[in-house]
Formats: C-alpha cells, structure tokens, sequence
C-alpha cells in the first residue's frame, strides 16, 4: 500500500472509528459519573502510535489529585494522564475490534518483513490518521453533550512521549485557558 492508496482507504475507516469512539466514550462517561466519579478529566489512551489496536480510557477527579492547587506540582499532577486514578481497559468496545479490523487489513496489504522494527512513511501516515479520527471522536462525543453539564480536560494522551496528538487534542479540544495550562507543563 502506498500512500495514495492509504488515503483513499482512510476516507472510509476514519470516519467509522471517530463514530465508534464517540459512541463509547458517551456510554464510558455515563458509567463513569453514575458510579460517583465527577471527573474533570478524561484521556484517551491509544498505545504506542506504530500500531493502534486497542485504547483505554483514563479519568481523574479532583479527589484524586495528589497534590493541592497552591503546591508547585499541582499543574503536572492535574494534566499528566499517567497520575491519573480511574482506568478503564475496556472502555471502547465498539471501537476495539474496529481498530483490530484496520490493523489486520492493513498489514495484510502492507507486509513487513521479520525483524523489520522500523516505522515507514505509510505505516506514520496510518497512525496519524487513527489518531485524528480518535481525536474526532472525542470532538463528536463532547459535541452530542457527552460530558454536559461539566467541560472536563480533554485530551489524546500516549504516556512518556511528546508526540504531537498530545498537544493538538488539547488545542482542539479545551477552551483556551486550559489548553493553555496544559502546554505550561506538556507543550
């Protein structure tokens, strides 16, 4: 597969994934706030950007935090999803195995040989696009009202990296001042 070809195949996966996302992250903060969670933060995990198969899903709730909001370090315990208290693994079924289908697809169309570690330009171009339609799927569920009354944190999250889905869900996500907090400590 080439690029052109994954972008003609992307314009069909990406919107069922951001579909699929919205619908799980709806149903993940009904369960989240109907088992006492009043979180102001949610995260989506989705592993190591080199293949995306699987997400999870992080919260945090003021409770949770280890630190008080004068002490040097509450910024980075606020927005760093990996302090976080409240993990779920299986928060995304309906997207999971929708993720499982586009990896499975795509390596059998863009085989790899053994051994062959390194991430090439369509296999980057793959995981930018799972990652903004996962980005445009917590858009979409934060549009049909899935976190009303509340606008909590948002964010895409891939723990101990700096990779750039980070900082743009974050953009694209919060309002400005807290956008703006997070990149204080993360941007």
């Amino acid at each position: 597969m080439d690029l052109a070809a994954l972008q003609i195949w992307m314009v069909q996966v990406a919107p069922r994934i951001s579909t699929a996302v919205a619908r799980d992250v709806r149903v993940h903060a009904d369960r989240l706030r109907s088992a006492g969670i009043d979180f102001y933060g949610y995260a989506i995990l989705p592993g190591e950007p080199a293949r995306i198969t699987r997400l999870f899903a992080a919260a945090n709730a003021d409770a949770n935090l280890k630190v008080g909001p004068r002490e040097k370090m509450y910024r980075y315990y606020r927005y760093s999803v990996d302090e976080w208290a409240h993990r779920a693994a299986d928060a995304f079924p309906t997207a999971n195995p929708l993720l499982d289908e586009v990896d499975r697809k795509f390596r059998q169309v863009h085989p790899k040989s053994d051994g062959d570690y390194q991430i090439d330009k369509v296999e980057r171009a793959l995981a930018d696009g799972l990652l903004d339609a996962i980005v445009v799927g917590l858009e979409q569920a934060k549009a049909a009202g899935a976190f009303a009354p509340t606008e909590p944190f948002l964010v895409v999250w891939l723990a101990d990296s700096g990779h750039r889905v980070m900082t743009e869900s974050a953009r694209r996500l919060n309002a400005k001042p807290v956008a703006k907090e997070f990149l204080k400590e993360f941007g």
